[in-house]
């Protein structure tokens, strides 16, 4: 009973028990070999992606501000993890810090450009943004290499090398673990409940004190910042990084993720990043329509348009509030006295 009463009091203690089991799963099939090394490659990207979306849903769940060009924090988040890493020998975690931290003075640059901004012209301005620093990377050879590439090998902590792709599993695994913890405090901190108020209405968040200036920068910086981590676990778990994959189709598949799995929810991001790593693949292996060109494209935005039609509010929280939530109400009101009456 008490286990219900947790759930039902605190509703944000569901993601971080999935994130354990989560982690305990991935600690078996370590020892024990469960999944094909494919399906080991699918979880890792559904692990940094998830990290993606969840910075993703701070700026657009949370604060209520839009961009279109987030795949830039991403790569530049891959280029530095490659190039500190190529050309510095740093270890792992100044890596990925550093990794986050410069893309977050970025999106501190790009808030600036939202504080006069909004929505359509938010959008368009963020895309104007996204394609340009993509270009950048094409030609910034001397940073990224061009059109060659870059290239890195698996991180190593405290000399252990993650050269086994269960091992970087792991490790991916318990910083998605951090991000998740860190974002549940986040949320609800006295920042959240200002970044929700401003999502809400900016005109009544300013009329209660609350500085627009400050939160919108808070929310492009955070989430830069875990967008750029993203970029560095991605870097680390493909080893090699090329200008061609951060375009805006990457930034609408951002935008998908949380829309599909749900605006301002941890869990939503999860299974957002599930959702479009998993189900394209999935497709792909079946006859005839696996064989039609950017299937994956065509299914996140049919995906898009069932869920903004029937379940606006994202697959993962439709299914919250329609079983998990009304069960453990249930369970709760049966273990009262004269509840089974």
């Amino acid at each position: 009973m008490a286990f219900f009463k947790l759930f039902n009091n605190n509703p944000y203690f569901k993601y971080i028990l999935g994130s354990i089991i989560f982690v305990i799963i991935v600690f078996i099939d370590l020892q024990l070999g469960l999944f094909a090394s494919r399906t080991v490659n699918l979880l890792i990207r559904v692990v940094y992606f998830s990290v993606v979306a969840i910075g993703f849903n701070i700026l657009l769940g949370y604060a209520g501000q839009i961009s279109l060009g987030h795949a830039a924090f991403m790569g530049f988040g891959a280029y530095l993890t490659a190039f500190i890493s190529n050309n510095y020998g740093l270890g792992f975690l100044p890596t990925i810090i550093l990794s986050g931290l410069i893309p977050m003075v970025f999106g501190v640059i790009l808030g600036l450009v939202a504080l006069r901004l909004e929505r359509l012209y938010l959008a368009i301005a963020t895309l104007g943004i996204g394609v340009t620093i993509e270009f950048v990377f094409r030609e910034w050879v001397w940073f990224t290499n061009g059109f060659s590439g870059a290239r890195l090998s698996r991180p190593e902590i405290f000399g252990f090398a993650f050269n086994n792709s269960r091992h970087f599993l792991l490790l991916s695994t318990i910083i998605l673990f951090i991000v998740i913890l860190f974002t549940y405090n986040l949320i609800n901190s006295k920042t959240g409940r200002a970044l929700s108020a401003m999502r809400d209405s900016g005109h009544a968040a300013q009329a209660m004190g609350i500085s627009l200036f400050k939160y919108k920068l808070i929310a492009f910086a955070l989430s830069a910042f875990y967008v750029g981590i993203a970029g560095s676990l991605y870097a680390y778990a493909e080893r090699y990084v090329h200008p061609s994959t951060w375009g805006a189709e990457l930034s609408l598949d951002m935008l998908a993720m949380v829309v599909i799995g749900g605006l301002a929810s941890i869990g939503g991001s999860v299974t957002g990043a599930g959702f479009l790593v998993f189900v394209p693949r999935l497709v792909q292996d079946l006859p005839l329509i696996g064989e039609i060109t950017n299937i994956n494209f065509i299914l996140t935005g049919l995906a898009m348009i069932l869920v903004i039609r029937f379940m606006p509010i994202g697959i993962y929280n439709w299914f919250d509030y329609k079983f998990i939530q009304p069960f453990y109400i249930k369970r709760l009101n049966l273990n009262k006295p004269g509840g089974d009456d």
